[in-house]
């Protein structure tokens, strides 16, 4: 299959479409040629650095200020209440009781028993 014909047929309609007219042809000649040269603008080195500081104080004061802003304020802790613990021992079996009533009990672990189970009914609070 020979498809080079058509293959030039694109690529002519593209240039053809894609080419400026004879103006702009003119006057882009004109301006490469002309007399004058300007030398290209650089920005001085200290510009781009005295720049690129002042946009990372810029970030860091903005942080700053809403982490100041976002952080909670610390609440003042309560006074620290007396923990009162008594202990006490019966044989084998030790009793520590809180102040506040609490009471644990403490004491070896009994056998295993098959078929028992325990039923906790809580206390009202007096």
């Amino acid at each position: 299959m020979d498809d080079e014909h058509e293959r030039l047929d694109v690529d002519a309609r593209l240039r053809a479409a894609l080419a400026p007219d004879d103006d702009t042809t003119r006057r882009i000649v004109a301006r490469a040629l002309s007399a004058r040269e300007e030398p290209p603008r650089r920005l001085q080195p200290i510009a781009g650095v005295a720049g690129v500081v002042a946009v990372l104080l810029l970030v860091a004061g903005g942080a700053w200020i809403s982490r100041s802003r976002i952080a909670p304020t610390p609440r003042p802790t309560p006074p620290a209440r007396e923990l009162s613990l008594t202990i006490s021992g019966h044989g084998p079996i030790v009793v520590v009781e809180r102040g506040d009533g609490r009471r644990w009990i403490v004491g070896p672990a009994s056998a295993p028993r098959p078929g028992g189970y325990v039923i906790v009914v809580p206390r009202g609070r007096e």
